[in-house]
């Protein structure tokens, strides 16, 4: 899988700037489907704390401009797709399926959805790719989905277009929560510092001046000790090649360019990751502060104990299954999986099998990669 660095960095920093903006969601979608060859891609749910209504964040660039909400009023619940994800059990947070793997295209085209929906407002569209970003919940009982589409005629989406999507998942599903947390304060203008100190990220926003001007109670904890840190107002890092990258990547956010950058660390604490993404004058008079970057530093390889938990909740992991990842996490070989858990290496691989499949993931690599990178972690 190879894709420009600069690109997808500029994307996932996009994602982060619709947290703060529905209005961004239907251009970064669009530029999304237009990287996989889609012609068309919708985002729905119901994101937000007890709103149990459709909320379409991305609406269908091809179909009639009531279209969306017609689609999530009346189509949905008749969609044969949705019907097979569910048979299938691939409505967890984290799945991507192929609608050919449910209908092929023949019998799509005799179905209600087709003939009302798909033919007269999209073209005939029969070719779908879908991510579940969020599974549905007491709370928001509508799964948050992401689907792009193409016509009859166009060529299956790959497992390129696939592994694209799950590069980006975890970073949609952190921007939701920000969005959800921040309409929590009942509405998207109003984001305070309070709404920021209560996030499971550590968060700084910098002036113009590239000085600090605000850091929230996680990132003060994490910034005391470590790499990087905070010196007299400034965002430092004690490496200097890393303090150079630093100092590009604040340049580049005040020109308008987000990127990420990974920090190495102390002994015995884990390394760290920076997303650097710049604030316009506009949305800094929403935060009522002079903020022009947002910077976002989360430690990927440390993975809590509730993050675990929360991990295997949303994934649905049997207890067996979690004693195998937890393993998996310390680095442990199969075989001293094995010997600690008291199992055979048959029943090991069953598990690992069950694992994979449940989080779309092809290997023990991936595995631990995706779980450590999870926003619940």
């Amino acid at each position: 899988m190879t894709y420009d660095l600069e690109k997808v960095n500029a994307l996932i920093a996009r994602i982060y700037d619709a947290a703060l903006d529905d209005t961004l969601w239907p251009s970064l979608v669009h530029t999304l489907a237009q990287i996989v060859n889609a012609e068309d891609s919708i985002m729905f749910g119901s994101p937000e704390v007890g709103n149990h209504q459709m909320v379409v964040l991305s609406p269908l660039q091809n179909a009639a401009h009531d279209a969306a909400q017609a689609y999530g009023s009346y189509f949905w619940e008749h969609d044969k797709w949705k019907t097979g994800a569910a048979q299938h059990q691939l409505t967890y947070s984290g799945a991507i399926f192929h609608g050919d793997q449910f209908i092929d295209r023949h019998s799509f085209q005799n179905t209600e959805i087709y003939t009302d929906f798909f033919k007269p407002m999209m073209n005939g569209t029969g070719v779908v790719l879908t991510s579940i970003i969020e599974e549905a919940t007491h709370e928001r009982p509508n799964p948050v989905i992401l689907s792009f589409y193409k016509s009859f005629l166009a060529q299956p989406f790959n497992q390129k277009d696939e592994d694209l999507i799950r590069l980006l998942m975890p970073h949609f599903q952190r921007s939701l929560f920000m969005r959800r947390r921040m309409n929590e304060e009942r509405e998207l203008r109003q984001f305070s510092e309070q709404v920021l100190h209560h996030s499971k990220d550590a968060i700084l926003l910098l002036d113009a001046t590239c000085r600090v001007h605000f850091a929230n109670r996680k990132a003060e904890l994490m910034l005391s000790r470590g790499n990087p840190t905070v010196k007299q107002g400034y965002l430092r890092s004690s490496v200097s090649s890393e303090n150079s990258a630093l100092m590009n990547a604040l340049r580049n956010a005040l020109e308008g360019k987000g990127c990420v950058l990974k920090f190495s660390n102390i002994p015995f604490m884990p390394a760290r990751v920076a997303l650097f993404s710049p604030v316009s004058g506009a949305r800094g008079e929403q935060l009522h502060t002079p903020a022009r970057i947002m910077v976002v530093i989360t430690e990927p390889d440390k993975f809590k104990g509730g993050g675990l938990d929360d991990f295997a909740k949303m994934y649905r992991l049997t207890p067996a299954e979690t004693r195998v990842l937890n393993q998996l996490l310390q680095q442990q070989s199969t075989h001293e999986i094995a010997e600690v858990l008291h199992i055979s290496m048959n029943t090991l691989r069953t598990h690992l099998k069950i694992l994979f499949a449940k989080t779309s993931t092809k290997n023990q690599r991936e595995l631990v990669n995706f779980c450590r990178s999870h926003p619940n972690g």
